[in-house]
């Protein structure tokens, strides 16, 4: 059951967060604060996500689980998914700068994050375990899943920091993002919710 689920949400992990993020823009109501600090989350996710694949590469785009090599260099010397610490900022950073029903949107997102990310987790840890056996049983036992350590891992991978591959690997990431604050700076200076303005076409 944990694999299934684990495998239905790795899949379409690209995918998933799209109905929850129309929801947030259709509601969304910036204000400069909200666009300031979630400019902040996001910039910090990115950060995450550009160093992590830095180190993992291209494999981080793909559809299948696991990897060709245990990395434990870099950001997964301290925490084991920094992508997915990436992700929860970044997403987190949308949510703030939107700014739309925070009372109910953050803790909606913070469920559905971590039902999503608690079957791949697992999913991916059962495959690097079956793969790389007693070496990752050692870094899974002392680099924890999210909640980075400041020391790093012992037994660092020999793998180094490649840069062309992070930011080719992160390009539509990047165009996600300029899209969306793009939009969230034109909610804002339009001073009208999405919502607000659907309804004024309707009734007009």
């Amino acid at each position: 059951m944990t694999e299934t689920l684990g495998r239905l949400f790795f899949r379409s992990r690209s995918f998933t967060p799209i109905p929850f993020l129309l929801a947030v823009i259709v509601f969304a109501h910036p204000t400069c604060l909200s666009l300031i600090a979630g400019a902040v989350f996001v910039t910090l996710g990115e950060f995450l996500r550009l160093w992590g694949v830095g180190y993992a590469g291209f494999i981080t785009r793909t559809r299948n689980v696991g990897a060709d090599v245990l990395v434990t260099s870099g950001p997964f010397a301290h925490v084991r998914n920094p992508l997915y610490v990436g992700n929860f900022f970044l997403s987190l950073g949308v949510c703030v700068a939107l700014n739309a029903c925070l009372r109910l949107t953050l803790p909606l997102y913070m469920a559905l994050y971590s039902v999503q990310y608690y079957f791949i987790v697992r999913l991916e840890e059962m495959t690097l375990e079956r793969k790389f056996g007693e070496a990752y049983a050692q870094y899974r036992a002392v680099v924890p899943r999210f909640i980075p350590r400041l020391s790093a891992y012992a037994r660092p991978s020999d793998i180094a920091f490649n840069g062309n591959v992070a930011f080719a690997n992160e390009r539509k990431t990047f165009t996600s993002i300029i899209v969306i604050g793009l939009l969230a700076v034109a909610i804002h200076s339009l001073h009208q919710t999405p919502v607000a303005w659907i309804k004024s076409l309707l009734s007009a």
